[in-house]
This record gives structure tokens, sequence and C-alpha cells, in this order.
């Protein structure tokens, strides 16, 4: 039988056609009539019932899952967090605060004494307070302290070599220390589109012990990480290359930082849950130097691309560009590297070609009522006409031109 929603009409034609079945006669149905009244009242407690089936039927799959708390009995649940719990992805991302190492000059050669935890240090960078978090002993030349941002998300992040000031005068020391190196990247709430595109990713793709998919699906449990792409290393047999892409509200050009490099690396190799290493084989090669530095998990690269559009007519240069920029942003944006295994054989997207280009900005032209008469891709000055992204590229949008002029 197939499931349908029946509206309140269609339940009270129902309940009627099946009185007068039974009475084997037709009722006189007037506007104020009891039996329509009745079979209207009737209808109303059925559609809820319609209604709240196909609701429970909606949470038996993570794309359709509810994303906020409801009472069942007066038992709270979010049907889509309950989800991600049960196939190992968790709860969602908290929100996390930046944390780095300072470094703090004595005031002078004979300075000396402790730099007490919960000291308040501002960056005119970001304008947020930072604390430090321990003490530390300060004597002579400089000493190092772990601070954290006092506000939760990527609006307090430094990056090296940033300054930052003590709100209040220490005589023991300068009042400017610089950033020695970034433990962790602050970030927002793992918002409800992410959590769930990781809900769905994890049921697709459960761990398999090692397989290139599990290195993807580690790596994108780390805060800030938009995607990662994971190969055999083709220098090393047990070589794994997992070339990682930053959240563009981190990383504008999602080119991460080498402390979220770090964490990745961390992820598949220890469950952040137990401390274990539990997750890549042992002999599976990430960090070739054994230093902790995981060399071979690295940023992807990025190739910026130049289209011109030439012979617009129809609307005004201005707003053509202006409609189709956005497009051809998302266009390169979406471009990703093929991975056999991964990437979908029927739909690959690692291909950046003057065709795909002119169509996009073709859509535009139909919606605006204006015309052009061509398209051209270039990168480094030199137009292509098309090519396949290599290990760990991406694509962007860098300049484009209407008519000659840049917009």
């Amino acid at each position: 039988m197939q499931f349908e929603n029946k509206t309140i009409e269609d339940i009270r034609d129902l309940i009627i056609a099946a009185v007068e079945s039974n009475f084997n006669t037709a009722f006189r149905l007037l506007p104020k009539s009891f039996m329509l009244t009745m079979a209207t009242v009737l209808a109303g407690v059925f559609a809820t019932c319609y209604k709240q089936i196909a609701w429970v039927f909606l949470q038996l799959f993570p794309e359709t899952a509810h994303w906020k708390t409801v009472a069942a009995l007066g038992m709270p649940i979010r049907p889509l967090v309950k989800w991600g719990v049960l196939i190992g992805a968790g709860e969602p991302r908290p929100g996390t605060q930046w944390r780095g190492v300072v470094s703090v000059a004595a005031a002078s050669a004979s300075a000396s004494g402790a730099l007490a935890s919960g000291a308040q240090l501002r960056s005119a960078v970001t304008g947020r307070v930072y604390v430090t978090e321990g003490s530390a002993w300060l004597e002579g030349g400089a000493a190092t302290a772990p601070v954290v941002c006092a506000d939760i998300g990527p609006i307090g992040n430094l990056e090296l070599g940033d300054a930052l000031d003590f709100a209040n005068p220490i005589g023991i020391a300068q009042r400017t220390a610089l950033v020695e190196s970034v433990t962790a990247y602050g970030t927002d709430g793992e918002s409800e589109t992410a959590y769930r595109e990781r809900v769905i990713r994890r049921f697709r793709s459960p761990p398999l012990g090692g397989a290139l998919a599990d290195y993807q699906a580690w790596a994108c449990e780390v805060p800030g990480v938009l995607d990662a792409y994971p190969y055999g290393d083709p220098d090393s047999a047990a070589g794994v290359l997992v070339f990682v892409a930053g959240v563009p509200a981190q990383f504008p050009r999602r080119v991460p930082a080498a402390g979220l490099l770090r964490q990745v690396g961390d992820a598949c190799t220890f469950d952040p849950a137990t401390g274990r290493a539990s997750r890549k084989p042992v002999t599976a090669v990430l960090d070739p130097d054994f230093d902790g530095s995981y060399k071979n998990v690295r940023p992807v690269s990025i190739r910026s691309y130049d289209v011109r559009i030439d012979g617009v007519a129809g609307a005004p240069a201005a707003e053509f560009a202006a409609a189709v920029r956005p497009a051809l942003e998302n266009y390169f944006l979406g471009r990703e590297p093929y991975i056999r295994g991964l990437s979908d054989d029927s739909n690959r997207l690692d291909t950046i070609s003057r065709n795909n280009v002119s169509s996009v900005a073709d859509q535009i032209s139909i919606s605006l009522r204006a015309e052009f008469d061509s398209a051209a891709v270039e990168r480094g000055g030199a137009e292509i006409a098309r090519e396949s992204l290599g290990m760990g590229e991406l694509a962007e949008l860098a300049r484009l031109f209407v008519n000659g002029e840049e917009a």
C-alpha cells in the first residue's frame, strides 16, 4: 500500500462515504448539518495521525532526520544526533577557542619572577582578550606561556608572530608578547548542514580499517577541516598522503595552517575519545620522520583561473558581471580531484573546461535576456580548452573580464 498524506477534506469525504455506504443512503449535507460537522472533526483527528506517522517515517533516514530536540513520552531526543552517535560520527562539534603559546620577554636582564596564570592580554589584530592558562617562570631572557582566547570562534584566531599586549603592566616582563605557536584554532559550533553531511558520509562509508574513505572520515572529524583527499604515496609502498582543505570562514583560500595539519595527523592515528592508536594500520606511514610533524599530511594547492567573456549585449556589462561572478565562483569551488574508489565515477568534478564555463555563463545570460559571443578560460596567461586537477589540487576564480574590462 502506498503511503500518502491526506488532507482534512480527503478524510472527511472518506468518512461521509463510509457512513453513506453503511446506511445505504445519501445524506443531504447542508453547510451546518450534523454529519458534515462530525466528519470534519473526526477528519482533523485522523489528519494529525497521518502527519505524525509521516514525521516518524522521516526519522528513519539521516537525510531527513530532525535536527532539533523533540520530546517523546517525556524523553528529549534529537533524531539526527541520535543517528550520528549510533554510527560513530559523535555529537555536533561545539565551538572552540583559539589556543596557542606566546613568548614573553623579560623587562631587563636582571628581572625574574613568576608570570601568574590568568594574566590578560589583548590583540590589536582581533580586538579580543586572551588569558594565560598556566604560570611560567621568567628569568633573564624569555619564557613561554600557554594562552587561550576568552571568546569562542574564529574571531579570535591568531597566527605565528602576531603580537599580544598585557592588559595590565607586569613589572618583570615587557608589555608585548609574540605568538610562538598555535595549539588549536577557534571554530564556530557545527551547523546543521555540516553535521548532516558528516553523518551521511559516515553512514555511507563506515570505517574499514585503513581504507582511503577512512582517512577522509578521520580528517573531517577535526574542526576547521572542509574536506580531505587521501592517496597512496607513489614514492613509498607504505606511505599515505592526505591533502587537507580548510573551511573558507577560517582559511579564505581553503589552504590550512600547519597546526591544523598536525591535528589531522593525530586524528588519523589516535582516537580522540580514548587516545588509543586504533585508527590507521601500524604499517601505514603518515609521519615519515616519526616526530609528530606528519609531513605526509599536506595542504591542498589552489589553481587560479581567469575567465574572459566578450561580446556581452542585451544587458549592461556591470550587471552581467555581478550576476555571472557568483555562478562562476561556485563552479570553480565545486571542482575537486578525482580519487578512484572515493569519487563518483558518473559525475567527475576534476575537469576544468571552456565548455563548462560557457554553459555557466549561458545560464546567466538567459536569465538576464542577454547574449555573449565567447567565453575563454586562462591559467597563468595561457588559454586552456580543458584540463584536469591533479593530486590534492582545487580551483578558484581569480579574475573576471567582461567585454575586456575587469569586473
